[in-house]
């Protein structure tokens, strides 16, 4: 049992024998008293119960939430460094799937009719951005 300092001090203030010693005139023995009232008062369920039976909620929510902000972090970064690892023939690749709500394992599963046909598409694509990426090297020279 978790003795709470404020409820001994507020008893003790109120108590008949606050100065702790044994009291000739009415038999009190100051802490046995003390003790039977936290002691009766420890049975009734405590507001300060409730707060830290809240406090360790939110603190357990506060972890997961930062667990959960860590693997996104690291998801976010892991995303990065792939795009990064790519030839810009494969960013182009990837960012025309992703425009198109597509992963590369949704293209191969496919049709072959409707797989041909958006990789025309994305070979258009890549024709016309590294076009693009030429004519602007080609301008600066």
């Amino acid at each position: 049992m978790k003795i709470d300092q404020t409820q001994v001090n507020n008893i003790r203030i109120g108590h008949p024998d606050a100065s702790s010693r044994v009291s000739a005139l009415n038999g009190s023995s100051g802490f046995g008293d003390l003790l039977e009232q936290m002691m009766q008062q420890s049975s009734q369920p405590s507001p300060h119960a409730q707060t830290t039976t809240s406090q360790a909620l939110d603190e357990s929510t506060r972890v997961e939430d930062e667990a959960t902000s860590q693997k996104q972090r690291e998801a976010v970064r892991d995303q990065l460094l792939a795009l990064l690892g790519m030839t810009p023939a494969e960013r182009i690749r990837f960012a025309y799937l992703q425009s198109k709500g597509l992963t590369e394992e949704q293209l191969a599963a496919l049709p072959p009719e409707e797989r041909e046909k958006i990789e025309a598409e994305i070979q258009e694509e890549l024709k016309q951005k590294l076009a693009a990426v030429a004519d602007r090297q080609e301008a600066r020279i």
